[in-house]
């Protein structure tokens, strides 16, 4: 369901393709007409289909059919193997920032709970779009390393004194935005007790529960 490739075949109303084209599949194939294409909000499109996942051929099959729509055309230089991740690990990281950027003004914090496949490209956007210290928290230290390079303001070892060590980083207060990109194991509950008074909690991870 992340995919990329080179386009083989386009039909006769098709004008922004070409055979030999270099192109990243957003992964819902969407109608455009209905409320919700035209609100942006295409992930609830009402007549929508997901190649790879709800029985369209996906990335394995030999083609995949989608539509002009969906297809975004890249620099030629691009490997689609390079990038086909951001069909899906890197709109969700984007997604989850995007909404979060009124909240994250200058002077703010906003802490990253995991630095793996999302969350080092949560790092990516929020460095990119905000003015906000980025704190990144996670178990495994050469994630952390990574992050450092990406744009982390601050890098927390997910171990016994995690919380001592946020807290310390905002004024003991938490941070304004908080991003669960595990939200399973324990994450999800220190995400919301790290969540500063009448701060945001985004939880992108999922598998664990959350009680408020």
């Amino acid at each position: 369901h992340e995919n990329a490739g080179w386009v083989e075949e386009v039909g006769s109303a098709v004008s922004n393709l070409a055979p030999g084209d270099t192109v990243i599949l957003h992964p819902h194939i969407t109608c455009g007409l209905c409320r919700y294409c035209r609100a942006g909000d295409e992930m609830h499109c009402t007549s929508s289909r997901f190649p790879g996942v709800d029985g369209t051929d996906g990335g394995m099959a030999d083609y995949l059919l989608t539509d002009a729509r969906s297809a975004v055309k890249l620099d030629p230089s691009l490997q689609p193997a390079d990038v086909a991740a951001l069909a899906d690990a890197g709109l969700t990281a984007y997604h989850a920032v995007k909404k979060a950027l009124p909240l994250l003004y200058p002077g703010t914090s906003a802490l990253i709970i995991g630095a793996g496949g999302l969350g080092h490209i949560g790092v990516q956007a929020l460095k990119a779009m905000s003015a906000t210290k980025i704190i990144v928290l996670d178990r495994n230290q050469a994630a952390l390393d990574l992050v450092r390079g990406y744009g982390a303001d601050e890098t927390v070892l997910a171990d016994e004194n995690a919380t001592e060590q946020v807290l310390d980083l905002t004024d003991g207060n938490g941070a304004e935005v908080v991003f669960d990109f595990v939200a399973e194991q324990g994450a999800e509950a220190l995400g919301w007790n790290l969540t500063r008074r009448a701060g945001s909690h985004y939880i992108i991870g999922y598998g664990g529960n959350i009680s408020v």
